[in-house]
Parts: C-alpha cells; sequence; structure tokens
C-alpha cells in the first residue's frame, strides 16, 4: 500500500501545479517531459517509477478517475 500512497502523492502534486489527468496520463509513460517546471518534471520521474507494471499503471487510472479496482 505505500506504493499506492507515493502514487497518490504524485498526482496530487502535479493536481496542484495544474496538470488534468489527461495531461497526467498522456506524459506518465514518456522518456522527455515537456515541462519547464523541474518539480513537474522529477515528479513525472517518481511515477514513472511507481507504474512499472500493467497493475500499477491500471491503479494510477483507477485514482484518477475515481474507479474501485476491487469491484471489477
Amino acid at each position: 500500500m505505500a506504493e499506492l500512497s507515493s502514487m497518490k502523492q504524485a498526482v496530487e502534486g502535479l493536481r496542484e501545479k495544474g496538470l488534468s489527468n489527461r495531461e497526467i496520463l498522456s506524459n506518465v509513460d514518456n522518456s522527455h517531459f515537456p515541462f519547464d517546471d523541474e518539480e513537474v518534471v522529477m515528479t513525472f520521474i517518481d511515477l514513472q517509477i511507481e507504474c512499472s507494471s500493467d497493475e500499477d499503471f491500471d491503479r494510477l487510472v483507477a485514482y484518477l478517475y475515481g474507479f474501485d479496482l476491487e469491484k471489477q
């Protein structure tokens, strides 16, 4: 559950910087992040590490859009 907490922290940090769910999903798997803000870039790098498997990526999507993975 610790990784989910870290994922949530990364998402909340990106949302605070004004990024939408779509922007987060579009950039989480990039090798180059088109942002001037170093904090945003470092947060995306952390989020990439947190989403290194399909299951973790599914958790990210579920968190962004409020899905309950337990019911699926």
